[in-house]
């Protein structure tokens, strides 16, 4: 019997030492920390956010609004094509933040982190019923630079997280813009385009640029009547009309902005369709307005992307 009760009291004592065990390890310091931390920016799914609004530290403010699968910059009454890619981005990466680490729990440390109304970047986020998902303020980087500082609306607490998600409130409207002006047409979906264009593009005292000329397919090649074309010179042509990028959309052109086409692109189809991309005139800082012809949105284009556009026959002859 004394051999049973050791044995007993043992299994006790052992049993109790693997409870405090188990105890000192859910409690522990670290793992404490660890659950405190544990948090999420975004009350729901990324897929259910319809309107982000961010505010950069400088106090202007991007709007955008999703319909469908397909989001806009909202600019007053008038909607721009935004880039769907990157807000996807932005979401994944606000949405994959998991731990908050908390730097302070009073307002007081909000400007040493940047994170004061005067300093701080706003992201707020809300589902199609107006509901906010997310409102967050985002400050100051850490001293490694892997950090950033950031807090909750309604909230003292100051926390550090990991610093992707500031850079995407660090840059303009033009970054949140898919500004390409002939939209999603490819190069392999043109099988000719002509060039006419009288356009100043060097300024005062130099000549207009002066095109008229038609490149068509043939075989691997382009041809132009006579004219001897270099293939890859032609298709790099080709490219640069229709992978063009403006520099901003404008919401109310004036009205002689289009009164005269400077230069005008028409492209033929594999389809049968044709489209063609219109240059009117000066935008002033050496910028041009420019549209799909029949289209409603207007483009402000630089003269440096335009001459890489405009080019002569004999840009495009084959190197002797």
């Amino acid at each position: 019997m004394r051999y049973e009760k050791k044995v007993i009291t043992l299994a006790s004592v052992l049993a109790a030492l693997l409870v405090v065990w188990v105890l000192g390890i859910l409690f522990s310091p670290e793992r404490v920390a660890a659950r405190s931390e544990a948090a999420r920016l975004i009350a729901g799914k990324t897929a259910e956010v319809a309107s982000i609004s961010l505010k950069g530290s400088g106090g202007s403010t991007i709007e955008l609004a999703k319909s469908g699968s397909l989001w806009s910059l909202v600019d007053g009454d008038a909607r721009f094509p935004a880039q769907g890619q990157r807000v996807s981005s932005f979401l994944q990466d606000l949405g994959a933040i998991s731990r908050l680490r908390v730097v302070a729990r009073s307002k007081d440390s909000w400007p040493g982190f940047k994170l004061d109304e005067a300093q701080a970047k706003r992201a707020l986020l809300k589902d199609a019923s107006g509901k906010v998902l997310a409102d967050v303020y985002i400050g100051g980087y850490g001293p490694t630079g892997s950090e950033v500082f950031l807090r909750r609306a309604g909230s003292d607490t100051s926390y550090s997280a990991d610093s992707g998600i500031a850079s995407y409130l660090d840059y303009g409207r033009s970054t949140w813009l898919d500004l390409k002006v002939m939209g999603a047409l490819k190069e392999d979906d043109v099988q000719s385009f002509s060039i006419k264009c009288s356009i100043l593009l060097d300024g005062k005292g130099k000549g207009a640029t002066v095109l008229d000329y038609t490149l068509s397919r043939e075989a691997k090649g382009w041809k132009s009547g006579a004219a001897q074309i270099d293939a890859d010179a032609a298709s790099s042509l080709l490219r640069s009309i229709v992978e063009l990028q403006g520099e901003d959309y404008v919401a109310s052109p004036p009205p002689g902005a289009f009164a005269t086409i400077g230069a005008r692109v028409d492209l033929e189809l594999g389809t049968g369709k044709s489209t063609a991309l219109e240059v009117g005139g000066a935008a002033g800082n050496d910028r041009f307005y420019a549209r799909v012809a029949g289209g409603n949105l207007v483009f402000t284009v630089s003269a440096y992307n335009l001459k890489g556009m405009l080019k002569s026959l004999a840009d495009i002859a084959p190197k002797k």
